[in-house]
């Protein structure tokens, strides 16, 4: 068995590591080994990228026999692509789920409100109606 590779790029199972160090296999352990240096190239953990888009179609007419009265109808969507945004990846190198995604990012607000904390995300479309005057 040779020195350890210095440019490894290796996360083990059970051992707490930083970004930029680790210990390889050793005799008493997994962890016990001598400590190497691999360094991470820079920005290598990141989240994804959120992406949103709404979209709203009115049609405006103004009402027979009233001046200034204009009645407004249309639909909007919300999330129109339905593009799903993921959340942050597990950051804890010891975790088993090291690296995966399973949490989804809650747009600001949605028809249902802010700060609902439940899964407002996919597609959704509502009626609206308005009247100026």
């Amino acid at each position: 068995m040779g020195a350890p590779n210095p440019g490894a790029q290796f996360v083990q199972t059970g051992c707490e590591t930083s970004f930029n160090t680790g210990n390889v296999p050793g005799p008493q352990g997994p962890c016990s080994g001598p400590g190497v240096f691999f360094a991470q190239g820079r920005n290598r953990f990141r989240y994804p990228s959120y992406f949103n888009t709404d979209f709203t179609v009115m049609k405006n007419t103004s009402i027979v026999g009233q001046d200034r009265v204009v009645l407004g109808i249309g639909l909007q969507f919300f999330n129109f692509f339905n593009h799903p945004n993921f959340g942050p990846p597990d950051n804890y190198s010891s975790d088993s789920g090291f690296g995966e995604i399973s949490t989804m990012e809650v747009p600001p607000t949605s028809i249902l409100g802010s700060g609902l904390g439940g899964d407002v995300s996919p597609r959704m479309i509502q009626v609206k109606a308005q009247i100026h005057f």
